[in-house]
């Protein structure tokens, strides 16, 4: 078995190796050592190898397959790691359609749900409607309901585990012998695309997004199949049947049967609102996966792909759309510090001429195109220069963002995306302050606090032994020992002082969201004294603060 399966790794090797030298990666294959002597004949070369190179490593990954296809997909999300150039390319890999016969589809089912077809549907189609790399789609009738069922190939997984030891061996390789990609670490992005194969590969985390966005959704214009959980498994997924036509074919329709402007005008705004509201977002989608139904409605599919994003980062997401319509390069370049995209707040007047230079580039550009202002910082040279660092969750939302946009253009070459994205960005923007949003604010801050006073009595206690001990030797005299346990003793008057301040904050804050009988203004009169009271508080603090700094 272990020779059968090295034997299998070998010839996987030689046929990588026979593919890149194909396309004329020759100098490649050298520095990885695999070299094994292959000898291509004339008709198997890659017949222009004067075509871009970014176009030749797409054909690379598109005929190595399933595993290779899904890599360069990934890849396309890190534009601040290979270049938006090449992004752009990889975004174009298609997948591979093969397709699985009948009797191993039906094997698989059979194993999965522990019955026989017959018994679990009415009736299987035997021919699919659709194919991709993992898996392909046919149409059931399951307790008399027609259902769509995805079914992953036979065998998918043994190739695709096969597959990424083969990447972990060569990003090894890559990460010693070619020195150029070494800060890029490519071993640790191979990790996490293998977490994020394995995903792929167990279809209840597909049917966990289904779920999850679908509620998320219930209310809105858009449609999310109904997943059938009791039938569905690692490998089996089963939904429900969609009646409509995929967006692609609605592109290219006449503009007199839809209603296109309407259809990108839901489809955008649904987009905006997973990310801004929610922030649980689609992250691919392109138009063969959003399907117009027989009622003109929009509908998601294919949930492999998902972005998470927290409060914070919706939050600060939010004032980024604000400062870009505002054209302020200064507040875009300080809130690219605050999100830690920008790790040196001495480099932000540079880096606030720099964005000037981009804004200028590309004047006049949408309030929502962050491609251009990130393709601006790739294209200059600026991730180096700044030491930028732009997170994995903000490129797949600027990859998301752009595929939503492009599909809004297509449908309507006039369609304004500002007009839907400013009011959730300032709503977001607004929301910071609401009573319940400072609640809860405030309780993290208590709590950060507290936590800092619980361990101030140890953190002194361990100062003081370390004076005892004698490893810090200093010198002072009575009037310097009595001015230094007054200071300390103001300090932590003042933190306790900042604890009952958060406290009041915190209490006045949740009975500021109950309903009273007595108020004051339409807010309970508990809570505006308690407001009241931590705010007089808090000005004494200040000055406290302020007066022990010798500010005043």
């Amino acid at each position: 078995m272990v020779l059968s399966t090295q034997r299998k790794n070998i010839a996987r090797m030689n046929e990588i190796a026979r593919v890149l030298i194909k396309y004329g990666f020759n100098v490649l294959v050298s520095r990885l050592g695999l070299s094994y002597n292959i000898l291509l004949r004339n008709k198997d070369i890659h017949d222009d190898m004067s075509e871009d190179t970014n176009v030749r490593i797409r054909m690379v990954l598109q005929e190595l397959g399933t595993t290779f296809i899904k890599l360069g997909q990934t890849l396309s999300t890190y534009p601040n790691l290979i270049g938006f150039d090449l992004a752009d390319e990889l975004s174009k890999l298609q997948e591979d359609n093969s397709v699985t016969d009948y009797e191993l589809i039906k094997t698989t089912i059979e194993e999965e749900l522990g019955k026989p077809v017959d018994e679990i549907f009415e009736e299987f189609s035997k021919e699919p409607i659709a194919s991709a790399s993992i898996g392909q789609v046919h149409t059931a009738f399951l307790n008399n309901k027609l259902v769509a069922v995805k079914v992953q190939h036979y065998g998918i997984e043994e190739k695709v585990k096969s597959d990424l030891k083969i990447m972990h061996a060569l990003a090894d390789r890559i990460h010693k012998n070619v020195s150029a990609l070494t800060p890029y670490n490519i071993p640790g992005l191979i990790d996490v695309f293998q977490r994020d194969m394995h995903k792929e590969l167990d279809y209840t985390f597909e049917a966990m997004n289904m779920l999850h966005l679908g509620s998320l959704l219930k209310d809105d214009e858009v449609y999310v199949p109904e997943v059938y959980s009791d039938y569905t498994t690692k490998r089996v997924l089963i939904m429900e049947y969609l009646e409509g036509v995929s967006l692609n074919k609605v592109i290219a329709a006449p503009d007199d049967e839809y209603d296109k402007e309407k259809i990108a005008t839901v489809g955008v705004d649904s987009f905006i609102k997973q990310i801004l509201v929610h922030g649980f977002f689609h992250a691919d989608p392109h138009p063969g996966n959003i399907f117009v139904l027989d009622d003109d409605r929009l509908a998601f599919v294919d949930f492999g792909m998902v972005g998470h994003l927290n409060d914070d980062l919706k939050g600060d997401i939010a004032k980024l759309f604000v400062f870009l319509s505002q054209r302020d390069a200064r507040l875009i370049s300080k809130q690219l510090f605050y999100m830690g995209i920008v790790k040196d707040d001495s480099n932000l007047k540079e880096v606030e001429y720099e964005i000037i230079d981009i804004m200028d580039r590309y004047y006049g550009m949408e309030f929502n195109d962050l491609t251009a202002i990130m393709r601006g910082i790739m294209e200059d040279g600026l991730l180096k220069k700044y030491e930028i660092v732009i997170p994995r969750d903000i490129m797949m939302l600027v990859r998301a963002l752009s595929m939503v946009n492009d599909v809004g253009k297509q449908l309507c070459p006039d369609f304004n995306t500002t007009d839907i994205i400013r009011p959730y960005a300032l709503r977001m923007v607004g929301q910071n302050f609401k009573p319940g949003r400072l609640a809860a604010m405030t309780t993290e801050t208590y709590v950060d606090i507290e936590n800092m006073a619980r361990k101030l009595p140890t953190s002194l206690n361990n100062i003081f032994e370390v004076f005892e001990n004698g490893n810090v030797k200093l010198s002072l005299d009575y009037d310097d020992f009595q001015m230094l346990v007054g200071l300390v003793s103001r300090i932590v008057n003042e933190i306790v002082l900042a604890i009952i301040i958060a406290a009041l904050l915190v209490g006045s804050s949740l009975i500021m969201n109950t309903q009273s009988t007595i108020s004051f203004y339409g807010y309970p009169i508990l809570g505006f004294i308690g407001f009241s009271f931590s705010a007089v508080l808090g000005i004494i603090l200040v000055i406290l603060i302020l007066m022990r700094g010798n500010y005043l």
